[in-house]
Formats: structure tokens, C-alpha cells, sequence
């Protein structure tokens, strides 16, 4: 038997919640691609992450995954940039700021480790197991023109900030391949944390339009008062009131309770 949905089809929901697929699509794709990116900066910054959104394993296999990309020319001829390529111990001869940037993220990945080891075996609700983790009070302090940075402005920018000018700064030494990562993830932090703040504006803006469309329809639907705040009933409504009444109990959510608008 073929699963039935058990979401109401509202009226919002039918006519005004707009989403973009393809957008959506390449946005997870990216995103999911990239984690490791981020992963690369907070676990320098944040504290505490939630069992379920920080994994040991995952930071293993990231710093697995940087450790032989030097080396890809040894396995990969085609990656050559000279005509002998470099022995094992010149590669990390010549490579030792990368691979002691691998050995400190290793560490600082046994840190968070630490920070939540304790709560592994625990099914309570002291703690949120997808946390992306506390911010540093260093960032907290921070002003501008007497003023605290807002959560939001902390994570898009400031906490990504110093990353992206070191990664700058590396390259500018001649540490391209260092440099050039770092920068990276620097951008990609900016990036998932503004989806994130964009997903959760949505989702607020969808809340309250829903809210007007439930109580415009309910105060106009039945009847023929215009609508209003921006509101528009698209369609031809029933001439029975009677029938206007039976629609309009499956045009709004089960939960909704109508309360008079000022």
C-alpha cells in the first residue's frame, strides 16, 4: 500500500510556500561535500559540540585525507610538477608547516573529543546532541563603535575572519597549498553559517505568513469582506455559504485558532 501524506494541504501550503529545488539541490550538495572544511576551523573555536554533530572519526579521516594529498604525486604521476618527483621524507621535508597544521588539528580534534566523551552514553536533556558548540569568549568581547557583535554577524564573519587573513597571509609567504586551504574553509564557514541564518529566517517568515493567511481566510473567506496586511485570496469562492464553511475547515491547519486581528 502506498504511504498516504499526513500533511494537511492548506491553503498557504498550496499556494504560497515556495520552494527551489535546484537551488536547494546544489546548496546540501555543496555543503555536504565541503564539511570537512568546516570541521577544519571549529574545532580550533568551539567547545562543547553535540555528540552527534562532532566525530572523532570523521576529524581522523579528514587529516588522512591531507596527509597523502603532498603525496599524490607519488601515486598520481600526473600530478608531477617537475621532472623527479620527491622522495617520501622530501615531501614532508618540504611540506612541514602542512603536515604540523595536521598534527595540530589532530590535537585540537582530541580536545573536543574530550568536551563530550562524558556525554556518549547519556539520553537525557542537559545537552543538545547536534550542537555546533559554545563560541569562544574572546569572540563575545569583541566590539564595534562601543557596540557587541550580534550572534549572527560573530559567525558569518568574525569567527571565519582571522582564517581567511591567515590563509591569505600563508599564501603571500609561499605556503600556497596551506594557505590556500585554510582560506577555503574560511569561506565555507561563512557560507553554511549564512545558509543557516537564512533557513531559520525562512522558516520564522513562514510561521507568521501562515499565521495571516489563516486569519484573513477565516475572517473573509465565508464571507466577502476584502482581505487585508497584504493578503490575497486567488479563486472563486463557492456561492453556498454553507459549502464555504465545510472548505474552508480543510483550507487551514487542524491546530489554528482563529483570534480577532486589531
Amino acid at each position: 500500500m502506498k504511504k498516504q501524506d499526513n500533511q494537511k494541504e492548506t491553503y498557504f501550503r498550496a499556494m504560497f510556500r515556495r520552494e527551489n529545488i535546484v537551488r536547494d539541490f546544489f546548496l546540501k550538495l555543496f555543503m555536504g561535500s565541503t564539511s570537512f572544511a568546516r570541521l577544519l576551523i571549529e574545532v580550533f573555536i568551539r567547545k562543547n559540540m553535540g555528540r552527534r554533530y562532532f566525530n572523532l572519526s570523521a576529524a581522523f579521516f579528514t587529516a588522512l585525507f591531507l596527509f597523502i594529498i603532498p603525496l599524490l604525486p607519488k601515486v598520481f604521476p600526473i600530478f608531477l610538477n617537475s621532472f623527479y618527483p620527491l622522495t617520501f621524507w622530501q615531501t614532508i621535508k618540504e611540506y612541514w608547516m602542512w603536515y604540523l597544521f595536521i598534527g595540530v588539528f589532530l590535537y585540537f580534534s582530541y580536545l573536543r573529543y574530550k568536551d563530550i566523551k562524558h556525554l556518549k552514553a547519556v539520553y537525557d536533556f542537559d545537552h543538545f546532541s547536534l550542537s555546533s558548540g559554545d563560541t569562544l569568549p574572546f569572540f563575545w568581547k569583541l566590539k564595534f563603535r562601543d557596540k557587541h557583535f550580534s550572534p549572527r554577524t560573530l559567525e558569518i564573519f568574525i569567527e571565519p575572519l582571522p582564517f581567511f587573513i591567515g590563509g591569505i597571509l600563508l599564501m603571500l609567504i609561499g605556503q600556497k597549498l596551506l594557505g590556500g586551504l585554510i582560506a577555503f574553509s574560511a569561506i565555507v564557514y561563512c557560507i553554511s553559517y549564512a545558509r543557516a541564518y537564512a533557513v531559520g529566517d525562512e522558516f520564522m517568515l513562514d510561521k507568521i505568513d501562515k499565521r495571516i493567511c489563516n486569519e484573513e481566510i477565516a475572517r473573509t473567506f465565508t464571507t466577502d469582506e476584502p482581505t487585508g496586511r497584504g493578503f490575497r485570496f486567488y479563486g472563486e469562492k463557492p456561492n453556498s455559504k454553507e459549502t464555504r464553511e465545510d472548505i474552508y475547515k480543510d483550507m487551514v491547519d487542524d491546530d489554528f485558532e482563529f483570534t480577532e486581528v486589531d
